[in-house]
């Protein structure tokens, strides 16, 4: 329960709507500050924190799930569920638990890279429902909550973004250790030093052959007597070869008199301090290092660090990309430059296109990954992977028919593989969850054919496609469970662990390397809170944020690059939030407070890189509007409120996410909310204006048959009170007679 610490807000909340002439009265708070003048807060907003009250989820038909994995039986059947007097909190059910035990968990290159300092915050909790009482999964112990508020309560605050984060005690019998995101500024994308190479005045690509001959002297024929080639004699070489092409230099070909080593040729050039790639023959043997901003090739022995050549080149897209590939994996910021610039080079180039598609869909940059696809697509309208990602890239802006409509012209290709074809039916299973008015029932279809599709093809040995059908079994078995927990089914919960159980089973089979198992697994803790996000009657989520966080920290050691880092933290803030949401849910409002600060901390890390879309800045401002309100109910303390509400606000702001889900009554409310802490710090000018910008809001959505009129009486109230003490008269009485009309309004919802 909430506690207020502020004897004004407390008698306030007490108090019945009246004559805000009547609420004009000045209290001191019990920490001995100055006088404050009551304000009033919205109900809803007033029980943050609390228990939820909602109605029972009401049961829809029995449904069995059949194809694939797992098999069609009795363990589908979602039937009638059996009722039960067990408390449903998770304070309560701890204490039956004993002996927690969560679930078991092309091209060649060797790039030169610099070491990539170490990087380490969606959304908002989904409305909550009040749990009823039906049999539940067992519950984590009392040691399992000490573990995690210990680590909850000692992360540091996202407001002080370079603080080294405290090092919690962990309880005795849970000796596991997770650090909280380390706070550091991110690095943003690197300048390329472009700076093409050129030999005594000749630049391939510019230097005209007549230009060239004018200045070197007539060149000796080739050996092989090609007429666009030409041989000079220049010390202290052994001879420069020039290839001509359209009348202009090509390349430039140097031949030293003796191999040198590699380290010491670099350092004359000056290109040391260049990031280089290996060129390597079949087999891998080194045979010639890349410097893609000079466009220089240094030719080695095989096998060798000697350079017996120089090759100068006009800048080349492949080189880019060549390096790209090679460190893609230990810092993407270094591949996602390189790849702007080939794309930039050789704007066809689909090679590029497509890894940086990659790139920039992980990190959450959509405007730009949309491009891409765009682009992808024209380039190559008939392959699956350009389309796929489209569509991937489409439903992630929140355009599920848009996603549709290119999934269908995916299925009319007669050539589709099977692989193929069960992306398809992944994305139509996530569209059908997404949106305002998701079509659970479609959704599990659509999973079900997924597991029929993917499941014959682990027979494959390739490890690329072996990874691909673990991830797409991963997501569908998840999908189905996500599915059955939002929906209106029966016997929740004796289904929806069976699907968790069997998605656990998709990792333990698999055999690839360890950073890919560690991604599924990251996977699977996400999806099962997001299945104990879903329904009261789905798994308990305690043991999935433990098995989150150790699997977090075991990531942390093994993972350099610091764009993946927040790719990490952005995923576990996610897995936090739907924490947050089932605890809240389940009617344990225990350390909410710290529980969402840590989850805001590792949310707004993640963030630091991503472009959010509109609906996780509307999930993370709400998420951030909650702790501030909860510094202000259970603390009393509205200075620290405020530099919350002060990184909520840029979220909401011309957020048109409101308004499409039907809050903008709720919106208002929340900014009437802010304007009391932000008046109780003297920032009086924010406050009016927070107080008329949520007034405007409530108004519309009144209008629209969202919010009931009387809504409007505490905020006309709140401004009445302000105007009041400001001493406009004239105004402080026209709003406190709008706060009587709402008060005795009978206007309902529509």
């Amino acid at each position: 329960m909430a506690t207020l610490r502020s004897s004004t807000l407390r008698s306030i909340l007490s108090l019945p709507l009246v004559l805000v002439a009547s609420w004009v009265t000045v209290n001191g708070d019990d920490t001995g500050g100055e006088s404050a003048t009551p304000l009033r807060l919205p109900n809803w907003i007033e029980s943050i924190g609390q228990p939820t009250d909602e109605s029972d989820e009401q049961p829809s038909t029995v449904i069995r799930v059949s194809g694939g994995t797992p098999a069609a039986n009795d363990e589908n059947e979602v039937v009638p569920a059996v009722g039960s007097d067990n408390d449903s909190t998770l304070t309560r059910r701890a204490a039956e638990w004993r002996n927690p035990t969560p679930p078991s968990p092309p091209m060649t290159s060797a790039p030169i890279v610099p070491t990539a300092g170490q990087q380490t915050t969606p959304a908002q909790s989904k409305t909550g429902s009040q749990p009823r009482t039906t049999p539940q999964p067992a519950a984590p112990s009392n040691s399992v909550r000490r573990w995690i508020s210990d680590r909850f309560a000692t992360a540091p605050p996202a407001t002080v973004p370079d603080q080294a984060p405290q090092q919690a005690t962990p309880a005795q019998d849970q000796p596991a250790s997770v650090t909280a995101p380390i706070a550091a500024k991110p690095d943003e994308m690197p300048a390329l030093a472009i700076d093409p190479a050129s030999f005594r005045g000749a630049h391939p690509g510019r230097t005209g052959r007549a230009e060239l001959e004018a200045a070197w002297g007539k060149g000796e024929p080739s050996e092989d007597g090609d007429p666009d080639t030409g041989v000079w004699r220049m010390e202290p070489f052994d001879r420069v070869e020039v290839s001509f092409e359209g009348g202009k230099v090509a390349a430039i070909g140097i031949k030293l008199a003796a191999p040198m080593p590699l380290v010491d040729l670099t350092k004359q050039l000056e290109i040391s301090d260049l990031r280089t790639v290996a060129i390597k023959d079949d087999e891998g043997k080194a045979i010639g290092e890349v410097f893609p901003e000079r466009g220089v090739i240094l030719s080695l022995e095989p096998g060798t660090t000697q350079a017996n050549a120089i090759l100068i080149e006009p800048l080349d897209a492949d080189a880019f990309v060549l390096r790209a590939e090679g460190e893609i994996e230990s810092c993407s910021a270094y591949a996602a430059a390189d790849l702007e610039y080939a794309i930039q080079l050789d704007p066809q180039h689909l090679r590029g296109h497509q890894l940086l598609l990659g790139i920039t869909c992980d990190q959450g940059q959509w405007k730009r990954a949309l491009v891409l696809a765009e682009s992808a697509s024209r380039l190559a309208p008939d392959a699956g992977w350009a389309q796929l990602e489209l569509a991937r890239v489409l439903l992630a802006l929140h355009r599920p028919n848009d996603a549709r409509d290119v999934i269908a012209r995916i299925a009319k290709s007669s050539d589709a593989s099977p692989l193929v074809a069960a992306r398809c039916q992944r994305l139509l299973g996530r569209a059908a969850l997404a949106g305002p008015s998701p079509d659970h029932r479609a959704a599990v279809d659509y999973f079900t054919e997924v597991i029929r599709l993917a499941a014959p093809l682990l027979a494959k040995k390739s490890p690329q496609v072996q990874t691909a059908v673990r991830e797409l079994l991963l997501d569908a078995h998840l999908g189905t469970a996500l599915a059955i927990a939002e929906g209106t089914w029966q016997q929740k919960s004796r289904v929806i662990p069976k699907w968790i159980v069997r998605s656990e089973a998709v990792i333990k089979e698999f055999t690839g390397g360890e950073a890919e198992r560690r991604a599924l697994e990251l996977q699977l803790c996400r999806g099962a809170l997001a299945v104990a996000a879903g329904s009261t009657e789905s798994i308990e989520p305690l043991p999935w944020v433990k098995r989150l966080l150790e699997l977090r920290d075991a990531m942390g050691e093994t993972v350099a690059d610091p764009w993946r880092r927040r790719q990490i933290d952005w995923q576990v803030g996610q897995g936090l939030a739907d924490a947050l949401t089932a605890a809240q849910i389940r009617g344990d409002a225990t350390d909410m407070l710290d529980n969402a600060t840590l989850t805001a901390a590792f949310l707004e890390r993640g963030a630091e890189q991503r472009e959010l879309t509109s609906k996780e800045r509307k999930q993370v401002g709400d998420l951030l509007f909650r702790i501030g309100i909860l510094h202000s109910l259970q603390r009393g303390d509205h200075a620290t409120a405020v530099t919350w509400f002060d990184r909520t606000i840029p979220l909401w702001t011309k957020n048109d996410r409101f308004e499409s889900e039907g809050e903008l009554g709720r919106l208002g409310e929340s900014y009437v909310s802010m304007a009391i802490s932000y008046w109780q710090v003297d920032r009086r000018d924010d406050a009016l204006e927070l107080g008329r910008r949520g007034v405007d809001l409530m108004v519309k959505a009144v209008d629209g048959g969202q919010l009931e009129e009387r809504a409007l009486s505490v905020a006309y109230g709140n401004l009445s009170t302000m105007y009041a003490e400001q001493g406009d008269e004239e105004k402080s009485r026209s709003y406190a007679e709008m706060a009587v009309r709402a008060e005795s309004s009978s206007t309902s919802l529509r």
